[in-house]
């Protein structure tokens, strides 16, 4: 077998993904924390309207987002993209964002 290795041998087996291809769905809240709603599938409506109403009632606000990188790998980028506004915020989506990075690195 040549090296490197460049998969050609074994046709099914395929490099492990890059950072890139990595996607999340989460849902950030003010403080920085949050919660993953799944690695490999999207959030339901049901799912995403449940957690808009449970952060409604404790009167939190958060976002849905989506990450993009190595979640599990705290040295690695992991990116953060909005994709909406699940309950009404006292701080601008930014500020929580920040939070969420401070975090990650304490861990």
């Amino acid at each position: 077998m040549p090296f490197p290795y460049n998969g050609a041998e074994f046709p099914a087996m395929k490099p492990s993904p890059s950072k890139s291809e990595f996607q999340d769905w989460l849902i950030l809240v003010e403080d920085g924390r949050h919660v993953l709603l799944g690695r490999h599938s999207t959030p339901t409506d049901e799912e995403i309207s449940r957690a808009a109403h449970a952060l409604a009632a404790q009167g939190i606000g958060g976002w849905l987002a989506k990450g993009s990188g190595h979640y599990y790998q705290k040295r690695q980028q992991y990116s953060l993209q909005k994709i909406r506004s699940l309950a009404q915020s006292q701080i601008p989506w930014e500020v929580a964002e920040t939070r969420f990075h401070d975090i990650r690195k304490e861990q």
